[in-house]
């Protein structure tokens, strides 16, 4: 059972590049920041689609969404964090460049 289940039935393209995400991450890492991200711009269209609290960024591109004042609030600190990490990591990926994974003490972003 995967630990995206419960997004499946209403938020199947979100569920699928999570899946894939974890699917990727041993044999592929790159392949699974691809898709990290890629589920991180779904939540984020979603939220912005859904949430009349959310205001709309100069831009619509994924760092500004995340960067606007009212998302940030929203999600709290914890979750804008790793939001641009995701966002740091993935970014050197889609552009071809070999990224070096360094796994923190803890194991956990």
């Amino acid at each position: 059972m995967s630990q995206f289940t419960f997004l499946q039935a209403e938020f199947s393209s979100i569920y699928e590049s999570a899946q894939k995400a974890v699917d990727a991450v041993h044999p592929d890492p790159r392949t699974a920041c691809f898709y990290t991200r890629r589920a991180l711009e779904l939540t984020g269209n979603w939220l912005y689609k859904h949430d009349t609290s959310l205001e709309l960024p100069y831009q619509d591109n994924l760092s500004a969404l995340i960067h606007e004042p009212t998302f940030k609030t929203l999600v709290g600190e914890a979750i804008f964090n790793k939001a641009r990490v995701i966002i740091k990591l993935a970014s050197p990926c889609q552009n071809g460049k070999i990224v070096a994974f360094i796994p923190c003490q803890s194991g956990r972003v």
